[in-house]
């Protein structure tokens, strides 16, 4: 069984079977009557170190371990699907606007501009607010620390 989460498409849980060294069993079918326990595991690599039982029980707890341990942090950073399709909608009729309107697109992209760099000094406060480091606000934004920090600085050090 997998288990989803729709903001992190890149990521799919699963409670792995454990062999008795320890390591992860392969996911065929020859290795499910040998495995001693379960332990929470993603598609991307992570792994829990706990080892559960081999019961239904330990699955469940593996399905817990992965909703608890390993999507919340992935889930703090990453945006919620419906509105990363909304941008992207609202991407592609601005470049159709353009084509035909190019004065009101670009009367449209000002206002855009303008609460967005509000939005952004916000959300970078907030974010250092919480304890995210200058390296995980660039991630985020997909530029360096020393470039979200000398960008922004100014506005959370206030």
């Amino acid at each position: 069984m997998t288990f989803r989460c729709a903001d992190l498409p890149d990521h799919e849980g699963f409670a792995a079977p454990v062999l008795p060294g320890g390591e992860q069993a392969p996911t065929s079918p020859v290795f499910t009557k040998t495995f001693v326990g379960y332990r929470a595991s993603c598609s991307c690599g992570w792994s829990d170190r706990r080892q559960l039982p081999p019961t239904s029980e330990g699955a469940k707890d593996a399905e817990y371990r992965w909703w608890s341990r390993h999507v919340p942090p992935l889930l703090a950073a990453a945006p919620p699907k419906e509105l990363v399709i909304k941008s992207d909608l609202l991407c592609e009729q601005i470049v159709r606007l353009a084509g035909d309107r190019p004065l009101a697109a670009l009367a449209l992209l000002s206002q855009v501009e303008s609460w967005q760099r509000t939005l952004l000094d916000q959300a970078v406060a907030g974010a250092r607010a919480a304890g995210a480091s200058w390296a995980e606000v660039g991630e985020a934004m997909g530029i360096s620390k020393q470039a979200a920090h000398e960008r922004f600085r100014a506005h959370t050090d206030a």
